[in-house]
């Protein structure tokens, strides 16, 4: 693989080099200098420039420009010492940053053609040495870094247990490093600011007439039915919420298919993690604003303020979470062991789990025992072979939005000691996935207008066929059956006027083809192959709507939701695999529950590796409450059993 791949990136590397891809540095009459090249990353170009001695050996390489996203395409940035110390463009790509990893090879391989040398005298293999084999003796240790693994273990270090953490990949932070952070949670202070519309009225009165024999869920309807009298007794006007409001919606918009228990104690405790992550951990949260993610069904969405935690502005706030997180543990002795890929867990003769082997990649073995292990691996949405098992043959895309990380790992351990798989079938395809690129990433494009209320969605015969606002199962399934399985993201200028802060992203997704803009609807209409007269008349009846308040689709009305201000945008959109709500089976303890129904001793799960939570359908927003909630619950007990 690393020769085919060093084979193409070379032929790519003559190509643009005769067409004015590689930018020489200042002429020098021999080998020794530095030299510019271009190649192409995720996000755009990556540039380096590489210094050769007298013999033609590299002594230095830096980066000098470069657009990929901090923390996770720059890890493709590690390989330069590799390549500096052994003196090769030969190396593997970083898994997590495969594209960023291409681009940085490339553009080293394209100033060594500026260089006047030949790239193949570079393509000696690195040796890697085996390191020595490790034994640990700790009171927790957490299998995967992700949201919940990292979350799991600060609570744990927090309590003053002694944590070590095993990481497959060469980083931390899996998927939760890579999305934008919205944390949905009950917030009466901030849903001031919100009015109740009589679309949310509606919605919350329909779910209270549900009738049901099932005597949990009649409980929860009759909490949230007493929440909401109270609602119009105190207030009547601003966003009701509750905890129980959001339990239900969360049951709900799963399809009524999950473990109320569960949902309930996951709700109850967003906002007390919540607090936690803000007064403990150090996350900065905007206290000023709260919205509805896409697929979130209500405005309960607190978005971390990047600006405070970063000075920057942007819409990766979750690599914040896994930051505040890391230092927050490591502060408390954790120990962080990348590479390190878990093979097995070691259980006693009584069947309790009392550590686990992992194998690192450079050979060695590491052997550690505890009181307690914590499965936060993520979920298999990267494995397409696994998807298309689970969901029966139904989901044959291989494009996905997950963290290359996310492939099932701890199901596989769980299940090897005889813990519960549940749920399996059901698999989140998101609805905003980017065919531009062939992969299954949310578009950035997205991220610049926020909320949910402000789209259009329209099929590429320029016609509307679903509620925004709907769950990203529905939107998802109804997508697919458009022309090509893809849409059109329709938005304007209203969210974005008078701010300039959003202005370079978005004008390089316009050049990159990502998305369109036009001063007028008909012009947005013949860019995007659309007819104009169907577009226009589509997007002024949903206006009307908006307006009068019955939407055809049933989507919330709001003036705030019209398209009418230009110029407009578009941006193509297609289904792709966002979250796997399947997996390790356990109870408001976060102790995995074996196929007997019994606790495996010693066992704790959290995040997307397990299930309980999410139904067939995760609500907009409630992946890192979930993660972040039962990864501190998983931590705290974990920590507890220490003692016990």
């Amino acid at each position: 693989m690393k020769k085919k791949l060093l084979a193409g990136l070379l032929a790519l590397g003559m190509a643009v080099g005769m067409t004015g891809g590689v930018l020489p540095a200042a002429a020098s009459d021999g080998v020794a200098g530095t030299y510019e090249g271009v190649g192409t990353g995720r996000n755009g170009d990556i540039v380096v420039e590489v210094t050769l001695d007298d013999d033609g050996v590299i002594t230095d390489i830096e980066v000098t420009e470069h657009e990929e996203t901090d923390g996770v395409g720059t890890l493709a940035f590690d390989l330069i010492d590799t390549m500096v110390e052994n003196n090769t463009i030969a190396v593997d790509a970083v898994s997590s940053a495969t594209l960023s990893s291409e681009g940085l090879i490339e553009a080293v391989t394209n100033a060594l053609i500026a260089a006047g040398v030949d790239p193949a005298d570079y393509e000696n293999d690195v040796e890697a040495e085996q390191g020595m084999d490790t034994t640990y003796n700790v009171d927790v240790i957490v299998v995967g870094a992700g949201g919940a693994g990292m979350a799991a273990a600060a609570s744990a270090a927090e309590q003053g247990a002694s944590v070590l953490v095993l990481e497959k990949s060469a980083a931390i932070g899996g998927n939760t490093k890579l999305g934008e952070g919205t944390y949905n949670s009950a917030d009466p202070e901030l849903q001031a600011s919100v009015e109740m519309t009589a679309d949310n009225c509606a919605e919350v009165e329909e779910a209270l007439a549900t009738e049901t024999d099932d005597p949990e869920l009649q409980a929860l309807i009759d909490d949230v039915a007493a929440d909401y009298a109270e609602w119009q007794e105190t207030n009547g006007e601003t966003l009701f919420d509750s905890v129980n409001w959001h339990a239900l919606q969360t049951y709900i918009g799963g399809g009524s298919i999950d473990n109320i228990e569960l949902i309930r104690l996951y709700a109850e405790q967003a906002p007390v993690t919540l607090e936690w992550l803000e007064d403990e951990i150090g996350i900065p949260f905007k206290s000023d604003y709260i919205f509805m993610a896409i697929g979130g069904k209500w405005a309960r969405g607190h978005q971390v303020d990047l600006v405070a935690a970063t000075g920057a502005e942007g819409d990766n706030g979750g690599r914040v979470y896994i930051d505040k997180l890391e230092e927050y543990a490591t502060e408390r002795g954790a120990i962080i062991e990348t590479n390190s890929p878990v093979t097995s867990l070691l259980v006693n003769e009584d069947g309790a789990v009392i550590g686990c082997e992992a194998t690192r990649t450079d050979g060695s073995v590491i052997t550690a025992y505890a009181t307690s292990v914590i499965l936060t691996t993520g979920g298999y949405g990267a494995d397409s072979e696994l998807v298309l098992k689970y969901s029966d043959g139904a989901i044959t895309t291989t494009l996905h939005s997950c963290a290359v990380t996310s492939t099932g790992d701890g199901l596989s351990l769980a299940e090897a000691v005889g813990g519960n798989l549940i749920n399996l079938d059901q698999i989140q395809v998101h609805p905003l996935g980017d065919p531009i690129d062939d992969c299954g990433c949310v578009s950035e494009f997205v991220g610049n207008w926020l909320s949910a209320t402000e789209y259009l969605f329209v099929n590429k015969e320029g016609e509307r066929f679903i509620n925004e606002d709907n769950t990203r199962y529905a939107i998802s399934m109804a997508e697919l059956e458009q022309t090509d399985g893809e849409m059109w993201l329709i938005v304007d200028s209203s969210e974005i006027a008078d701010d300039d802060t959003r202005d370079e992203l978005i004008e390089s997704l316009l050049a990159d083809g990502h998305s369109y803009v036009a001063d007028t609807l008909e012009e947005l209409a013949e860019l995007i192959g659309v007819d104009p007269d169907t577009l226009v008349a589509t997007v002024e009846k949903y206006n009307e709507g908006m307006l009068n308040g019955e939407d055809e689709y049933g989507k919330s009305a709001s003036a705030d939701s019209v398209i009418e201000q230009g110029p407009f945008y578009a941006s193509l959109r297609t289904p792709t695999v966002h979250y796997t709500m399947g997996g390790i089976e356990i109870n408001t303890e976060a102790q995995v529950i074996d196929t007997e129904g019994n606790v495996i001793e010693g066992l704790y799960a959290a995040g997307e590796v397990t299930s309980g939570i999410h139904g067939n359908n995760r609500l907009g927003g409630n992946a890192y409450p979930d993660i972040m909630t039962f990864g501190r619950i998983a931590g705290l007990n974990a920590a507890a059993a220490v003692a016990e």
